[in-house]
């Protein structure tokens, strides 16, 4: 395996300074012009549930919108109205993209007198992705992650996959869309998509390893809290990656940037549960490197 030989002096001092290039990154990030204009060009669009997302991920798989990697890959995405507002018109003849749009009904209080709406289930709407208009509206491109190519540090998924199957879960390779890896708390399974190379695979298996320490937790409200536990994860993916000598700048920063929704402050407040995680998985792998070479 990878050497991850350090004293815990050594260790500390590692995690603190790649810590802070993280944050650096991040915070280069999102105060530069393209976040900004993208941040600007989102704002006039329509924030679609997580549920409308997965959706709309499924049809673009469907329709091969894909990128070199095979993951879904999806733009802007609008109603026909939105986007002639924004100087953009939808091709003729496209086919649109199924949402789900709540049925919203207006009710008076029989009492007060007044009006409120309520949601009385959902019907399907049509939307229509960026690439799917013409025009002179411009669409700033989003910052996205980069997939790592190549084969990660040696020995380096093996060893991880000892410290998950250690806590009590599985782990498959596996047809996976769009995510790169997913974790069932319930089930104990790690998923990590079979189409990633192997250094993607092993920084995403080190991502899931950090959502069952972290995460694992009846009081941890995930889903409530997707963006800090997304922050905190791939935080610890990076600083184990970096150990383990392996550069994930291309992917981490872009991500963490994107779940912090660009607010430095959120990835400050992951810095230090993310530091005492990597902390202790390293830890962890220098012991199966000191046992394998014992046993070697």
């Amino acid at each position: 395996m990878a050497r991850v030989t350090y004293s815990p002096e050594e260790r500390k001092a590692r995690l603190d300074q790649a810590s802070d290039k993280l944050t650096q990154a991040v915070e280069s990030i999102v105060t530069g012009d393209d976040w900004q204009a993208y941040l600007g060009f989102a704002a006039q669009l329509h924030n679609y549930s997580a549920r409308n997302v997965a959706l709309l991920m499924q049809q673009a798989y469907e329709r091969q919108w894909v990128d070199e990697n095979g993951s879904p890959v999806l733009g802007h995405v609008a109603g026909y109205r939105t986007w002639q507002s924004l100087d953009r018109q939808v091709r003729k003849g496209e086919r649109g993209l199924w949402v789900l749009a709540p049925c919203k009904y207006k009710v008076e209080d029989a009492e007060t007198g007044a009006e409120s709406w309520i949601v009385r289930g959902f019907t399907l709407a049509t939307v229509f992705e960026a690439r799917q208009t013409d025009g002179p509206g411009e669409i700033p491109a989003p910052v996205r992650p980069e997939l790592l190519t190549g084969n990660g540090p040696q020995g380096a998924w093996q060893a991880l996959a000892e410290l998950v199957e250690a806590r009590g879960f599985s782990i498959a390779r596996a047809p996976l869309a769009p995510a790169n890896g997913t974790t069932d708390m319930v089930a104990r399974t790690v998923t990590v998509a079979d189409r990633l190379e192997l250094a993607a695979a092993v920084k995403t298996l080190a991502h899931e390893l950090a959502h069952i320490i972290l995460h694992n937790e009846p009081l941890c409200e995930y889903l409530a809290s997707r963006d800090r536990c997304e922050c905190e994860a791939e935080s610890v993916a990076y600083l184990v990656m970096d150990a383990l000598g392996l550069a994930t700048d291309q992917y981490s920063f872009a991500y963490v940037a994107h779940w912090s929704g660009g607010d430095v402050k959120v990835v400050h407040a992951a810095a230090d549960r993310a530091i005492t995680c990597a902390n202790e998985i390293i830890e962890a792998l220098q012991s199966v490197e000191a046992r394998d070479l014992v046993a070697a």
